[in-house]
Parts: C-alpha cells; sequence; structure tokens
C-alpha cells in the first residue's frame, strides 16, 4: 500500500513539473542570469561619468540597457537579479545608480561610527570622502553619480549600510543616513 502511495506521488510530481516545466536546468538558468561584462558592478560605476551617454555606458559595461518592469520604467543594465545599474533623467539632470548586493559589499575592517558623531561631524564641517575613509577605516562603494554629487556607501560586518553624499564641488560630505 505504502508503495502504490510513494509511486503515485512520484508520478503526480513528475506530471507537475512537466506541465510547469520546472526542471533542474530550468530553475537554475531563471534563478541566476550570466552576464558577460567588461567588468564587476562596482569596477563599472568607477568608470562611468555623470555626463557619459547611455551608449556610452553599454560600452564601459559591454552589454545594452533593458527596461524590467519589476524594477522601474527606468532603463537598467541588470548584472543579475541583485546587482543593476539604473539611468534617471530629472530634467536635464542625469543620475546613474546601482543597486547592490550589500552581501556583496560588506566589509569586517569597517567601523561605523554613532548616528550622533557622524551628526556632530556634519554640524561641525563636515568632512570630505579621503577623511570619512580614515574615520571609519575602509574605501567605501560608490553607488550614485549625478552632476553635482556622488554617493558611497559603506556596509559593515553585521550588515549595517551607510550612506553619505559628496558635493562634486566642495567635497565634503552633505547628508549622511544608515539604512
Amino acid at each position: 500500500m505504502k508503495l502504490k502511495t510513494i509511486a503515485r506521488s512520484i508520478i503526480f510530481f513528475g506530471l507537475l513539473c512537466f506541465v510547469t516545466g520546472c526542471t533542474e536546468e530550468k530553475l537554475d538558468e531563471n534563478q541566476k542570469q550570466d552576464v558577460k561584462a567588461n567588468c564587476t558592478i562596482v569596477e563599472c560605476m568607477k568608470k562611468i561619468e555623470a555626463t557619459n551617454t547611455m551608449e556610452e555606458i553599454s560600452d564601459i559595461i559591454g552589454f545594452e540597457s533593458t527596461i524590467d518592469n519589476m524594477i522601474g520604467s527606468d532603463p537598467i543594465w541588470k548584472f543579475d537579479s541583485k546587482n543593476w545599474i539604473s539611468f534617471k533623467t530629472y530634467g536635464d539632470d542625469i543620475t546613474i545608480q546601482a543597486t547592490i548586493d550589500k552581501e556583496s559589499i560588506k566589509n569586517d575592517k569597517i567601523k561605523l561610527p554613532l548616528s550622533s558623531d557622524l551628526q556632530k561631524d556634519l554640524n561641525n564641517g563636515s568632512f570630505t570622502y579621503e577623511e570619512f575613509v580614515e574615520k571609519v577605516g575602509g574605501d567605501g562603494t560608490l553607488t550614485s553619480i549625478s552632476k553635482g554629487s556622488r554617493i558611497y556607501t559603506w556596509v559593515d560586518k553585521t550588515g549595517q549600510r551607510l550612506g553619505a553624499t559628496f558635493n562634486n564641488e566642495s567635497g565634503k560630505c552633505t547628508v549622511a543616513s544608515y539604512r
């Protein structure tokens, strides 16, 4: 009796997979998109400038942008399901923004300051990117580029994330926030 039940279950799941197409190969294919880029998302962001056109960015990255309605209506260069670069326009202004899986940029050496200490630093004349790198113990990851500013993100060993916006003209931090 048990053997018949097991056999029926196997047949049922086999038919279910046949109808839905849930082969192991197809699951792997859908879960991970292997895009052949010229650089990693972090390295590509370092090469992109706010003045680059979409075509120039495609040349830097190594593939064309697409639209993914699940992410939004802006053109994106999708490296995989957790990492992409967006091209956002606001009138004449352009922002190139990277969404990067925080696990991939986590750094055990980073020591993020207390929110109150960070606010005090901002109130006392702010700091440059280099000063902030020295304060926290490591480089940030460039996650946004625009004509007026650059945003860097730091992720510590616990997964705490801090984003800081640096003005291109003054070089000083204008906004910092934990996420």
